[in-house]
């Protein structure tokens, strides 16, 4: 074993303490040979970490994708970004459907429930979703938006409606593979905390051009938001988008960096996303997500009929086949 493989384990070792690692620890864990025996050293670590923090549970959460306009915040990740050009026309899902799915994927066993809507999507027509869904589902259940920035006041009517929490993510390259500052990603996060909500968030989109440098940077941003769930994700090519020629890193590098995450963060993290395959979930991933509706990672109207989305018991099936068990009822920790 060389200095460098000694260095590397000794990080591993520190990492598994539970109270996080330096920036340097981070970037030099990011470096590592997907495929060499230090990564499957990682990919172990990350997963006996994660079974302590979350007590051997993992859970599924489900997502309605409200709408598919055409959005003017242009994502070259995303299927929605005009600038992409690859969606036309407006889809919108109707108020029954929306609470048809919600009342189905709390039958189904599900966690948690968040819907997804584009930037543009009507506020008053998010506010009554959000209060049609929160009557629909028991009270315990959480509820989480993933919407547009917006401002304080907006998140205090989403909170009094029926919310819990959101998703908002400052993603990698943020203004410069999108048209939005990263500082408005920070404001809007500042802003429903302040209205009482509680965050869910990832270091996302992934892509093979992402270095170990940039992946450290947001690894250490993401673990300051303090968010409820956090964690790591890979970008999806979606065909025809922007950044469809950079292609996708392979479940090797997305299982590694899921490890790396965990130990990045320690113990206080209870739910480390993202479980896609049984791989990155054998990695100390213990979240996944069922989807239906519009999908960003995907061209489909329906994104569950032959697009990116699964359902709740795949989902399950995938956390299972990586070594976890299902936690039953509403996900704990998002209520404030």
């Amino acid at each position: 074993m060389n200095a460098i493989e000694m260095n590397i384990y000794e990080i591993i070792e520190k990492g598994m303490e539970g109270n996080g690692l330096t920036d340097d620890e981070i970037c030099t864990l990011y470096a590592v040979d997907p495929f060499s025996r230090e990564a499957a050293a990682l990919r172990w670590a990350g997963m006996e970490l994660s079974l302590r923090a979350a007590d051997g549970k993992a859970e599924v959460h489900a997502q309605i994708g409200l709408n598919g306009s055409p959005c003017p915040c242009n994502c070259q990740f995303c299927s929605f970004a005009i600038c992409n050009g690859v969606r036309s026309g407006k889809l919108e899902m109707t108020k029954e459907d929306v609470v048809e799915y919600a009342k189905i994927y709390e039958e189904q066993g599900a966690n948690l429930i968040l819907m997804l809507t584009t930037a543009t999507y009507n506020f008053d027509k998010l506010l009554e979703m959000t209060q049609a869904v929160r009557e629909a589902i028991s009270l315990e259940m959480p509820l989480l938006i993933n919407t547009g920035d917006t401002p304080y006041e907006k998140w205090v009517q989403l909170k009094e409606a029926g919310a819990n929490g959101a998703y908002h993510v400052p993603r990698i390259d943020e203004g410069i593979v999108t048209s939005i500052p990263i500082e408005e990603r920070f404001a809007t996060i500042d802003a429903m905390k302040r209205a009482g909500m509680t965050l869910s968030t990832c270091v996302e989109p992934v892509g093979p051009e992402h270095t170990p440098e940039k992946l450290t940077e947001f690894t250490r941003i993401v673990i300051g938001l303090g968010g409820v769930s956090a964690g790591i994700g890979r970008r999806v090519t979606v065909p025809g988008t922007m950044l469809e020629p950079y292609g996708e890193i392979n479940e090797m590098i997305a299982s590694m960096q899921v490890a790396i995450y965990r130990l990045a963060t320690g113990l206080d993290l209870r739910l480390n996303c993202s479980a896609r395959t049984p791989l990155t979930a054998s990695a100390g991933a213990n979240l996944n997500w069922a989807e239906v509706g519009t999908n960003p990672r995907d061209l489909k109207s329906k994104t569950e009929e032959g697009g990116a989305g699964y359902s709740i018991a795949k989902a399950r099936m995938i956390l299972i086949e990586g070594g976890w068990e299902i936690a039953e009822g509403p996900s704990k920790g998002w209520m404030i």
